[in-house]
């Protein structure tokens, strides 16, 4: 047996919905969440130690003759096969390191030297920290490259600042 529905019931049924849902979705919905105290899952995290975070940045590679080219270079604290990525701006000119041989930087837990690997993780240069807290190639052997902060418009910056 079939029951029959009015004719309005339908159509007022519908629009009980549409008027009275919107109005219940509203109250019952969260306030929005706060995104300034949550931190950004998406950026990178550095994975270089707190001791050596002062060795994130730019510097310079330089002769002992500072009147030669220089070659600029940065530390970066992104991940890299044998350490940290090391960006080389522009192509530096010889005696210099290829661009392509300068890939990563590290740190030799033996001796504390500060190493710039190529993508194989064979080391390109050896830097040795001296007591001036500057790193240097060894000194026996030629061209001898020193590690420097760049040198700021005003002049300062290139060593170890002792405030």
């Amino acid at each position: 047996m079939i029951r029959s529905i009015p004719r309005g019931v339908p159509i007022a049924a519908l629009l009980a919905v549409l008027v009275i849902g919107p109005a219940f979705a509203q109250s019952t919905s969260l306030p929005p969440m706060e995104t300034s105290s949550v931190p950004d899952a998406s950026a990178p995290v550095s994975t270089v130690p707190e001791e050596l975070q002062g060795m994130i940045g730019d510097f310079v590679l330089e002769q002992e003759d500072e009147s030669r080219p220089k070659c600029a270079l940065r530390l970066t604290d992104q991940e890299a096969i044998g350490g940290w990525a090391v960006e080389v701006p522009e192509a530096c000119p010889a005696p210099y390191p290829a661009a392509d041989s300068l890939t990563a930087w590290n740190i030799d837990p033996n001796d504390g030297s500060v190493i710039l690997l190529d993508a194989e993780r064979h080391v390109t240069l050896r830097l040795f920290e001296d007591e001036d807290g500057l790193y240097d190639t060894d000194p026996n052997v030629t061209p001898r490259f020193y590690l420097l902060s760049p040198y700021d418009e005003d002049g300062a910056g290139g060593e170890a600042d002792s405030d």
